[in-house]
């Protein structure tokens, strides 16, 4: 569950700031414009998944130009899916070192047409800045969503796991 603030932290750290455009993101609040787009994919059987920063910065698109990637690289075997009903419940939970309000996450996905693939959002955290930016300046605010799509077999383990994190930030 550490994984997802992990990464913030991670594509945060590498990218540095830029001119802000307006982006076309989605969910794109008013002064927090859409920085990246985080792709996550997971088969259910390794133990590892991969991920991939899409760009370009303040104007990202999936399969646009990827910024930065990692195959069989994030660790994803403490996932605690529960079923109840049509939905399936896990927890995304942000590393100490993130100050996230709030700091865990429940996220609730819905199998609406029975096939097995779970579906939803989970409007995400606001988190503050631990470092500057690459020209000395600091973000006051950060913000994501990420729209997950995870299918299980009968047996209820994962057949594919994939997200996408639409990342924001505000800068001074």
């Amino acid at each position: 569950m550490k994984k997802l603030a992990l990464l913030f932290a991670f594509v945060a750290l590498i990218f540095g700031a830029s001119t802000s455009v307006s982006a076309k993101g989605i969910d794109n609040p008013t002064g927090v414009p859409l920085y990246v787009i985080i792709e996550v994919d997971w088969d259910g059987m390794s133990p590892n998944g991969d991920w991939t920063v899409w760009g370009p910065k303040w104007n990202p698109e999936v399969g646009g130009t990827p910024l930065t990637s990692c195959t069989d690289c994030l660790e994803m075997s403490f996932y605690d899916f529960a079923f109840h009903g049509n939905t399936v419940h896990f927890d995304e939970v942000y590393v100490d070192t993130v100050t996230a309000t709030p700091q865990s996450h429940h996220v609730v996905l819905s199998d609406k047409d029975g096939d097995g693939t779970y579906t939803g959002s989970l409007p995400a955290a606001h988190y503050f800045p631990w470092g500057p930016e690459s020209d000395g300046s600091w973000p006051i605010l950060y913000f994501d969503r990420i729209d997950y799509e995870i299918s299980f077999n009968e047996e209820g383990e994962i057949t594919d796991f994939h997200y996408l994190q639409y990342e924001h930030k505000k800068l001074k």
